[in-house]
């Protein structure tokens, strides 16, 4: 299952902390994306904080689809839309801009990012290949206007990307050209920028509903030669395939797929689940244990395998955020609300020690 849509007490114990004893230093970067727990100013300002003082990198993504028609008329894009690129991160801190061509499922064209996010498509664009010379047009224009406004120091043009091949592989070909045409256009106006695109790790690795590894594999390698970087989306606790705790090399095939291929790897989102969360009349396990082992198994696979980063998707738990979320989106929303650092005021978890020591290991 994936996320989609809208989207200290254990310190002493001694599953808390041996990060921090075991190595004195860090490869990769650490940080979150913008997600808040709530829609106030007072929450959007926790959020900020938290990138300040306990990140060293920032990871916005746009999450509400694509300015099609604005991207393919030159034309300014809206207000909201300026606003999220206009955003700058807290100083020293580099950033991971994520952009996306597929929509909430990973099965189609993404919606339009017009005066608001999440528009339906006008009915010129509705039912256009992902190959259409429009679609190229326009995607590419998209990415690179938001990397000149931004100027990331990574810029994802992909998301979960091998999803795509999971829910719609007809679709793969024509996917795999627009990324190709988006790649080459970016590295033609930016060519320092790495490129990146990420790839849903539980899906990747056949621990999803009728995923085959191999086929995912192959598919991946097909976009190797056209990305600089190669992320991982990765939520333990959605996949009943992932042992509990997460024994040491579990992720090695996620490194050794991006060493194949002489690429760097990332870790682009994350989380688990500190408290048990609901899906229909399914219940997903989560812990504070749970949550600790995890991000110390993903923190491990970072740090052995040279990774640029490692983000978790959301700094703070969320419940608040779940009351404005549409009722027929809220039990898909509530699979991530436990996932952050701290709780929805702030306040430590058990994580967050690991968290911190970790963050304040010199980065080298």
């Amino acid at each position: 299952m994936q996320r989609r849509a809208v989207l200290s007490g254990l310190a002493a114990l001694p599953f808390a902390t041996p990060l921090a004893a075991t190595s004195p230093t860090r490869s990769f970067r650490i940080g979150t994306t913008r997600w808040p727990p709530d829609l106030t100013l007072k929450a959007l300002g926790q959020v900020e904080n938290f990138l300040n003082t306990q990140a060293d990198m920032a990871a916005p993504m746009i999450l509400g689809g694509v300015p099609w028609v604005d991207a393919a008329a030159e034309a300014p894009f809206s207000l909201r839309l300026s606003s999220e690129l206009g955003w700058r991160a807290p100083k020293g801190h580099p950033v991971l801009l994520s952009l996306g061509a597929l929509d909430m499922a990973r099965s189609g064209l993404a919606p339009l990012y017009a005066t608001t996010d999440n528009l339906p498509l006008p009915p010129e664009w509705a039912g256009r290949a992902f190959d259409d010379p429009e679609v190229i047009r326009a995607y590419s224009a998209f990415c690179v206007r938001a990397a000149d406004t931004m100027r990331p120091d990574w810029l994802a043009i992909g998301i979960e990307v091998n999803l795509l091949l999971q829910f719609a592989p007809d679709l793969w070909p024509a996917y795999k050209r627009l990324h190709r045409a988006t790649y080459e256009a970016v590295k033609t106006a930016f060519p320092d920028m790495p490129v990146v695109l990420s790839i849903a790790a539980q899906t990747f690795m056949g621990m999803a509903d009728d995923a085959d590894a191999a086929v995912q594999a192959r598919g991946m390698a097909e976009l190797m030669s056209h990305t600089d970087l190669v992320a991982y989306s990765i939520y333990p606790h959605l996949s009943s395939d992932v042992p509990d705790p997460i024994p040491a090399g579990f992720y090695d095939p996620l490194s050794n797929f991006a060493a194949r291929f002489g690429k760097p790897a990332a870790i682009s989102e994350s989380g688990t689940a500190s408290d048990p969360v609901w899906w229909g009349w399914w219940r997903i396990p989560g812990s504070d244990e749970r949550q600790v082992q995890a991000t110390e198994a993903l923190f491990q696979t970072a740090r052995d395998g040279g990774y640029s980063f490692v983000v978790n998707f959301t700094s703070h738990d969320y419940p608040a955020l779940l009351k404005h979320i549409p009722a027929e989106a809220r039990d898909l929303a509530g699979l991530w609300v436990s996932t952050g650092i701290v709780d929805g005021n702030g306040d430590d978890k058990a994580v967050t020690p690991l968290w911190r020591n970790t963050l304040a290991q010199p980065f080298g």
